[in-house]
């Protein structure tokens, strides 16, 4: 997202799809390289502020607005089998001109979650990783961008996985296109590059484009745009509402990325036609494989959602607590427009650490996070206390417990302060610790 990319928005109001043949994930095979963090973008939808971080060997990315406990749904960047001596770097090929993963070209990628009702997001954390061939004419370590190759990021409502419920319920919520992503600079054959990226909905001027997630009071909480009542529609007829089919209390949302490659198709429309066949953007030599990469959800966070039997996580923290499975799709316009296909569900045959084996099986998580407004509404002390682990706006042991967990763990929610603005600075030790018990003794307001 250099100075010359572009940026497109578009808010859909509905979906529709086939069936699923049935609702037992097919197991593929995830894709093994060395990936490269690069770069990690800040953009402001509203005002178009962008600013680039060079990611350099033990660089860490920072929240949105480098305050502590913003984060309110984690699937963070992570290798799953860290523990056990395990270095392999994974990601999934979701879009593969080679054919080497058996992919066609747009296909979509959607993951999914449970998350609390009522909930503002007004920052969303993307990635993507490229084998793209860059250049960089302002010398600022950074791809200038790839013409033509694009990445389309949609947030839903009522998004569960199962069928019949994945083809029939789910509503998109909003959805915005990048287009010229940065791609590899300088290019190699050992590592792929990788990029995160905080889009910014809302800042304190300009439009605001904030979103609600699973909405069942008509109140937007602040947010500009959501979903009405999603707790009274019934799409697929079962009685259950559509946004909560699992039945455990808390809303059901997912997110989908679709990458455009060079050469396809027009991803911005100069021309002005609608015709996404006309104006081709990019060199059609210039496909190259775009995927995202794997991360491993916080323990204890609401993104977990057992129910259905898709808990294959055999280790670790998360063990039988998440579902290991995604979804890929496709639609008829591959700008997005068209209806959406769903082909099926998919994972990588559960979590396998195994010291036996060459490589581990990861589980099929994938990277994202949603920021809330503000910082943490509560007070930033307050770690935990509801049975789901989300704090109940009291301070106790268990929030002490939890924060000594997440430190332990380098959670970023536990890195408050160190900075000489006493901002957090990416490193965990007894200045975190001596700002979390200050903070604890002053209470919550």
């Amino acid at each position: 997202m250099k100075a010359k990319s572009a940026l497109s928005l578009a808010l859909a109001a509905g979906i529709a799809s086939t069936a699923v043949a049935n609702n037992t994930p097919t197991k593929i095979d995830a894709t093994a390289a060395q990936l490269r963090h690069a770069g990690h973008i800040y953009f402001n939808i509203a005002t178009g502020e962008k600013i680039t971080t060079v990611i350099n060997q033990g660089d860490a990315q920072q929240a949105a607005d480098g305050t502590a406990g913003t984060e309110i749904w984690i699937a963070d960047t992570a290798q799953q089998c860290a523990d056990q001596g395990f270095s392999t770097s994974y990601f999934f090929g979701l879009d593969d001109p080679t054919g080497t993963t058996s992919l066609a070209l747009n296909a979509i990628n959607i993951d999914w979650g449970d998350i609390a009702f009522n909930t503002v997001v007004d920052c969303v954390q993307i990635h993507w990783v490229s084998d793209h061939a860059d250049t960089d004419t302002d010398s600022d370590s950074v791809g200038d961008g790839i013409e033509g190759f694009a990445g389309t990021w949609t947030y839903w409502d009522g998004m569960n996985g199962r069928s019949p419920q994945l083809d029939s319920i789910a509503l998109p919520v909003i959805q915005f296109t990048f287009f010229s992503l940065p791609g590899e600079f300088p290019a190699d054959t050992a590592t792929l590059v990788f990029f995160t990226a905080d889009i910014d909905l809302g800042a304190t001027f300009g439009t605001s484009l904030t979103f609600e997630l699973g909405d069942n009071d008509s109140d937007l909480q602040g947010a500009a745009v959501h979903n009405p009542r999603m707790d009274l529609l019934d799409n697929d007829s079962d009685s259950i509402p559509d946004i909560d089919p699992d039945g455990d209390s808390l809303a059901d949302w997912g997110w989908s990325i679709q990458f455009n490659q060079p050469g396809t198709v027009d991803v911005d429309n100069a021309d002005s036609d609608s015709n996404t066949q006309t104006g081709i953007d990019g060199d059609p030599a210039a496909l190259a494989t775009a995927g995202i990469v794997f991360g491993s959800p916080t323990p204890g966070m609401a993104e977990m959602d057992t129910a259905g039997g898709w808990d294959w996580v055999g280790t670790g923290p998360t063990a039988g607590a998440t579902e290991d499975a995604f979804a890929l799709g496709t639609t008829e316009n591959p700008d997005g427009s068209g209806l959406l296909t769903i082909a099926g569900t998919f994972f990588f045959g559960g979590l396998d650490c195994s010291t036996t084996q060459v490589n581990y099986t990861p589980a099929a998580h994938f990277q994202t996070i949603l920021y809330g407004p503000g910082g943490d509404p509560i007070c930033a002390p307050d770690f935990a206390g509801n049975p789901d682990g989300t704090p109940d706006g009291l301070l106790n042991f268990i929030d002490v417990s939890a924060f000594l967990a997440a430190f332990s763990a380098m959670d970023p929610a536990a890195d408050f302060a160190g900075n000489p603005d006493g901002s957090p600075d990416g490193l965990f030790n007894f200045i975190d610790v001596s700002a979390f018990l200050a903070a604890f003794a002053e209470g919550c307001p």
